[in-house]
């Protein structure tokens, strides 16, 4: 069974790990060659591949639970395809950068209010100059609003990260209004959560517009990005 913290872990763990050549890494050896480049086929841009190293050895099933795949361009459309794709970070999403988020992949490991911390490959340490295709794994903590994000894949995970002692478990899915509403006991969860806080609302586990209301106005006198939905930080507001 995988959380995002599985994924973190793992990544974490490769950082300071280099390519020896122009793309030859380990992680190309594990996905496979592809005709055309150097290295008998190994010597491809490996952003892409590094994170389906990482899914594979945390046990998440391949074009069922992540896009396996070189290519950020396909990984893009497998999560969009797959109803995956968001626009509000959490941990263990895949986060793409470029012009479609064809150019460049990482993990996200930690979210806050302001930034995301990730771990990528075929990378360097900073946003600053060249984003991708560097020399090896690195950490970097990324803007939210940089405009280089196009957005953040959601792999299949098995279970969510392990509970913070004394807090209430993130669920691991961001919630908002859809149509049809976001259901469940987390729904729920944040519901008796504001009407402790003195919202008057349902408790009837649904995510419809007078739960986002509320949410809106919690997030605005928390002084959080008050877009109406539920992610880790709002999460970790509601329930500190």
């Amino acid at each position: 069974m995988a959380s995002p913290a599985d994924m973190a872990r793992i990544a974490k763990a490769e950082i300071g790990y280099r390519e020896s050549g122009s793309n030859y890494t380990k992680y190309n050896k594990d996905f496979g060659s592809i005709p055309g480049y150097p290295h008998a086929g190994f010597g491809y841009p490996w952003c892409a591949s590094f994170m389906c190293w990482v899914a594979k050895r945390v046990g998440l099933k391949p074009n069922v639970d992540y896009p396996r795949t070189a290519g950020c361009e396909v990984g893009v459309a497998w999560f969009k395809r797959n109803g995956r794709w968001h626009r509000t970070p959490a941990e263990g999403d895949f986060v793409y950068y470029g012009p479609g988020g064809g150019t460049h992949v990482e993990l996200v490991v930690r979210v806050t209010s302001t930034t995301i911390t990730t771990v990528g490959g075929n990378t360097s340490g900073s946003l600053g100059g060249q984003y991708y295709n560097g020399n090896g794994v690195y950490q970097k903590v990324i803007s939210r609003s940089n405009s280089r994000i196009a957005g953040y894949g959601r792999p299949k995970y098995s279970k969510t990260s392990p509970p913070v002692p004394g807090k209430t478990p993130y669920p691991g899915r961001v919630l908002k209004l859809r149509s049809p509403l976001t259901t469940g006991s987390d729904v729920k969860s944040v519901q008796q959560q504001l009407v402790k806080l003195g919202y008057e609302l349902d408790i009837d586990g649904a995510y419809g517009p007078h739960t986002r209301a509320a949410v809106v106005d919690f997030q605005k006198k928390s002084k959080i990005t008050a877009d109406g939905e539920v992610g880790p930080d709002t999460w970790g507001k509601l329930f500190p």
